[in-house]
């Protein structure tokens, strides 16, 4: 289900310049369903202005994708390689992290237990933030990760199918204890149903739309008739 939001017919200018990526714009004329980027005057169907006349009023898609080091103390996904909008496909691997308090990114992969600056981590500008623990949980946060365990995370130990960035990041969020988590954090199974899947299925729907975008200034999606 996509997340929409209702803005003002006014709104519908301004509204793609206000995140670092694009939200989509939604509108309904001529009896069909059009996303946008651009802004518009006119309908692109019949020509007519959109000043007047919409079926109801233009709602917004939110860019679901925001940069991993300005979101202190929070788990963080992106592709495994390449970035959402350009180059992943459905079935390919996903790699998610932490963040710290000062948006340095925490991460476990095939080179052991990896730490990248906050100002070094470019790769993680185009993420998907998978939960975030409020600011009264931040000592906690730092206090576990300045305590991982190394050895245990080491590029040695490291397993592609069962020793991963998953499961690094569920078995510290079973160490913070915070009581969100609690219930899923000890199933990857269920943590993926409860935080992941919903946050990527909203994204798949973003990004078809994105890259239909790139070929037309409009996309009319036949679904939503």
């Amino acid at each position: 289900m996509l997340c929409l939001y209702r803005v003002n017919s006014a709104g519908i200018n301004s509204i793609c310049r206000m995140r670092m990526e694009r939200d989509l714009i939604c509108f309904r004329h001529c009896g069909e369903t059009i996303f946008v980027y651009q802004t518009l005057s006119s309908c692109p169907l019949c020509g007519d202005p959109l000043s007047s006349d919409l079926d109801d009023s233009p709602l917004t898609l939110p860019c679901p994708f925001i940069r991993a080091s300005q979101y202190p103390c929070a788990v963080v996904l992106r592709p495994s390689r390449g970035d959402f909008l350009s180059s992943f496909q459905n079935q390919e691997n996903l790699h998610i992290a932490l963040t710290s308090l000062s948006g340095d990114i925490t991460e476990y992969d095939t080179e052991g237990l990896v730490k990248t600056l906050a100002k070094n981590s470019g790769d993680w500008n185009q993420a998907i933030l998978v939960a975030q623990v409020p600011e009264g949980f931040y000592d906690r946060w730092e206090e576990v990760l300045a305590g991982v365990d190394r050895r245990r995370w080491s590029k040695d130990t490291y397993q592609e199918a069962s020793h991963n960035c998953y499961t690094f990041v569920l078995s510290f969020l079973v160490n913070i204890g915070y009581e969100e988590f609690s219930a899923y954090c000890h199933d990857k199974f269920l943590f993926s149903e409860q935080y992941i899947a919903p946050k990527t299925r909203n994204a798949a729907k973003f990004i078809t739309i994105h890259r239909k975008l790139q070929s037309c200034g409009y996309w009319i999606d036949a679904q939503q008739q």
